[in-house]
């Protein structure tokens, strides 16, 4: 039985597997210190979140890298080594099987299809800003770095 305790310790487990980089925090140091021997951790990790810690880890890395490969034209190979990857070919690799395309394509596939921001988007910003919707809509920029269309 997990208790609020573990449950605590182990979602913080998940939050540094997810977000640390440099330097990426240790299987072995995490398990010590949510109080658990490591490979009681990573059972415990794997029946909590359905994931390995280190699938945990190399999917959050890919998410990363994916988000960055839309938000910049640094090129992948950089991507992928400044995300922890060992070597360009296990990132290719990896990348490929998770978004089911390389990451050049991806970059190249994935920026032609982002859509302007929906109605709800938009009001939900204009709320958040306390603008009107007209004052939000007009000449909107979209990740592409395309305009979206006035929403009337």
């Amino acid at each position: 039985m997990i208790t609020p305790d573990l449950l605590r310790r182990m979602c913080h487990a998940r939050s540094r597997l997810q977000f640390e980089l440099e330097p990426p925090a240790s299987v072995a140091k995490l398990a010590r210190e949510a109080g658990l021997s490591t490979s009681h951790f990573i059972t415990q990790f794997n029946a909590l979140f359905g994931e390995t810690p280190l699938q945990c880890r190399t999917r959050a890395r890919l998410q990363r890298a994916s988000e960055w490969l839309l938000a910049s034209d640094e090129p992948a190979t950089q991507i992928g080594l400044a995300l922890g990857f060992d070597n360009v070919g296990s990132f290719s690799r990896l990348f490929t099987r998770h978004f089911g395309m390389p990451p050049r394509v991806y970059r190249r596939t994935a920026k032609r299809f982002v859509a302007p921001l929906g109605c709800v988007a938009l009001m939900n910003e204009a709320h958040a800003s306390d603008l009107n919707f007209s004052e939000v809509a007009p000449g909107r920029v979209v990740q592409d770095g395309g305009s979206a269309p006035p929403h009337h």
